[in-house]
């Protein structure tokens, strides 16, 4: 009897043992990595029993990088977007550390050095949570291929780190103003809507949004939801303040032939990270504030002046509870007047008179 690693990557000890009858096999369990490994060689060796074989280099399996080049081949991604996005996680942040590792050979310890070198650069946990939900698929992905590219995926249970806590509040009233001054004309287009309409501020709501999805008679506009829990389209009222820039748009686009609410001289956009970054710095706003934050005052204004949750659900595409845990930035003025609707001691009936 002797020592060996398992196909999920524990190494174990087995052996006879006499005590237990002539043929009872003990197994000595000692997880996985290389400190486990350390570990049965030792007790191997106080057993006496017969050294492991040594592995054949050809046995070692293949590197990260063909890993994550056949996932980036097979798996099939939300959207182009989904996949450049992923590849350039790969290409800059993952692969320089991971990739010429022997696949099977990754360790806990590798992905601890890989986060502290992250942090050290600056960089916030949810966006190296973000790059390592990406390595793990991949290493899960590997495991289950078939024929399997690697035995067993040694990361299974490692816990990615939580992400960061801060909650980043929505811009006040003269942030919003700046903001608006400063953006381009397709920019404060994407502004207006996520804040009169609640829209998502990303290619799935609002980038590819055209004048047929809006129905004046009605005075409401069709909206493709983003899979986030909500339904796959829902119809928006467009709110009072809005219509008439709404017309105004319209006007302008409709002479000129362009079928796009939100365009750049005429051509659908991509991404706005550029010209949001702009907007921020010409409007001297220093802290961090994203365009989705524009949703969330929509949500939490709305919230604040007493919108039922599940109408205002519909409204935005999300679940109540969804609105209740991640949306709602309660400002002090909530908090306060939930602490007064207690009534007063004298006034509960449950007092007892001296």
């Amino acid at each position: 009897m002797a020592l060996t690693k398992l196909p999920d990557g524990r190494w174990m000890v087995y052996y006879r043992d006499p005590s237990r009858g002539p043929r009872y096999i003990r197994r000595e369990y000692f997880g996985r990595g290389p400190d486990a490994e350390n570990r049965a060689h030792d007790r191997n060796r106080e057993l006496g029993l017969r050294p492991p074989k040594k592995t054949p280099a050809g046995t070692l399996g293949p590197p990260f990088s063909a890993l994550a080049m056949e996932y980036s081949l097979v798996h099939r991604f939300a959207s182009p977007r989904a996949r450049w996005q992923h590849e350039l996680r790969m290409i800059s942040r993952v692969l320089p550390f991971f990739g010429d590792i022997r696949a099977a050979r990754i360790t806990d310890a590798d992905i601890d050095r890989y986060i502290s070198s992250r942090r050290a650069a600056g960089v916030a946990y949810s966006t190296i949570r973000r790059e390592l939900v990406d390595f793990k698929a991949i290493m899960t992905f590997a495991a289950r291929r078939r024929p399997p590219m690697i035995p067993f995926n040694p990361v299974r249970d490692y816990r990615l780190p939580k992400e960061d806590l801060a909650v980043i509040m929505p811009p006040t009233a003269e942030e919003l103003a700046a903001i608006i001054e400063a953006a381009p004309e397709h920019l404060r287009r994407i502004i207006l809507l996520a804040y009169y309409l609640g829209l998502r501020p990303g290619p799935v709501e609002c980038y590819r949004l055209r004048w047929e999805h809006v129905d004046w008679s009605t005075e409401t506009i069709m909206v493709t939801s983003a899979k986030k829990g909500g339904g796959d389209r829902r119809r928006v009222p467009i709110h009072e303040d809005l219509l008439p820039l709404l017309r105004k748009w319209f006007a302008v686009d409709d002479d000129k032939g362009i079928p796009w609410i939100i365009h750049w001289c005429g051509k659908t956009i991509d991404q706005i990270c550029t010209a949001w970054a702009s907007v921020l710095e010409k409007a001297k706003i220093k802290r961090r504030l994203r365009p989705y934050d524009l949703r969330h005052l929509f949500v939490t204004q709305a919230l604040e002046r007493g919108a039922d949750i599940k109408s205002l659900s519909d409204v935005v595409g999300s679940r109540p509870e969804t609105l209740m845990r991640f949306y709602q930035h309660v400002t002090g003025a909530m908090h306060r007047r939930t602490v007064s609707l207690i009534p007063s001691i004298g006034d509960t009936g449950d007092t007892q008179k001296n």
